[in-house]
């Protein structure tokens, strides 16, 4: 997985643990042993959206939120955190 990607979801769930009051680092072992257990094609949909999000936030200035994202992506983002 490219870095800029680990790099942002590493920093996703540390946001995640601060604004749930939750251990950071327990956050981050639930998201990789999530993101080990994908199948290549769940992986590959990881990396796209990702990417696609990264490229929008630093190549063309928008902030990413809830309305610009799909809602199937933020959902299966959110299971990688749980």
């Amino acid at each position: 997985m490219p870095i800029d990607i680990r790099s942002t979801l590493d920093n996703m769930a540390y946001q995640l643990a601060q604004y749930d009051s939750l251990n950071p680092m327990d956050i981050k072992i639930k998201m990789v042993n999530n993101i080990n257990k994908l199948s290549t094609s769940k992986t590959e949909y990881l990396v796209s959206n990702m990417t696609t999000l990264i490229d929008k936030s630093l190549n063309k200035g928008e902030t990413i939120d809830d309305k610009n994202t799909q809602k199937e992506f933020i959902s299966f983002l959110l299971s990688l955190f749980s």
